[in-house]
């Protein structure tokens, strides 16, 4: 298998709403993929570039055939954008969905990582992202929730004096 993987997209952030007040009822989500073209213009040219070697690279030519599963819109920047549309799909990282400020209207969480209007809540995972990583997000997501511990630890010294 061969991935075309967009690390560092220009496009604006997606949102999340809330369709209810039920939490069992999906939010609408909008991950915003796309919305700036050159977005579009490195994954199509990645994509011709490992078409490329995959048709022409001179390891490949016994073990590729005449084509994909699907036909390769070689020639065609509109036909390979409507692929790249169709195709298109996250790489099961989603991140940086939680806005970080410094009040509700900046943000939803404040620097110590507390949702703005709500007690005892605190986002501790790869939502609060600022910019999205460049890399498997696993170490960053350790990294996030460690620091809502020690906040967490620190608005409870109570609870956790014997945890130093």
């Amino acid at each position: 298998m061969v991935i075309v993987d967009l690390l560092r997209p220009l496009s604006l952030n997606g949102h999340v709403k809330l369709n209810s007040t039920n939490p069992l009822e999906q939010p609408h989500i909008n991950l915003n993929y796309f919305s700036n073209d050159l977005d579009l213009v490195a994954v199509r040219e990645g994509c011709r570039f490992i078409d490329d070697i995959l048709l022409h690279g001179e390891r490949m030519k016994d073990i590729i055939g005449d084509d994909y599963l699907w036909p390769m819109p070689r020639n065609s920047d509109e036909a390979m954008k409507e692929m790249i549309l169709e195709r298109s799909q996250t790489g099961f990282h989603p991140c940086g969905t939680v806005r970080l400020g410094k009040s509700i209207e900046q943000g939803a969480v404040d620097h110590a990582l507390k949702v703005f209007g709500v007690t005892n809540l605190r986002v501790t995972n790869a939502s609060v992202f600022p910019v999205i990583p460049d890399c498997r997000i696993q170490n960053d997501v350790y990294m996030i929730a460690e620091r809502g511990a020690d906040f967490i630890k620190a608005a409870h010294p109570d609870l956790y004096h014997h945890c130093a």
